[in-house]
């Protein structure tokens, strides 16, 4: 039995807002381990730096790893998000279809 394109549609746009909501979860998590990496490298950093001002340059390297961080919360949140929404439409198209 074929489905409606009509039909395709709701289950592609249903099936993207399911993946999305349920992707938040992950990409926080992975947004949040990416910045704590981030953290790491700064504090191996500062520890091999020979410097009066340690503090300045931690400070420098903590923004700049969040800022990384953050730059990258979009392919972070796309890279989780499409192959559970191709999961999802897959699998409904399949049951509609049968």
């Amino acid at each position: 039995m074929e489905i409606s394109q009509k039909e395709d549609l709701k289950l592609r746009l249903g099936n993207l807002f399911l993946a999305i909501w349920l992707s938040t979860v992950p990409t926080v998590i992975t947004y949040g381990v990416f910045g704590l990496h981030g953290l790491n490298v700064c504090r191996g950093l500062n520890s091999k730096i020979e410097m009066i001002n340690k503090n300045e340059v931690k400070e420098i390297c903590e923004k700049s790893a969040w800022e990384t961080t953050s730059s990258y919360i979009f392919l972070i949140g796309f890279f989780i998000t499409l192959p559970t929404w191709y999961w999802f439409y897959i699998c409904m198209k399949q049951k509609k279809k049968s």
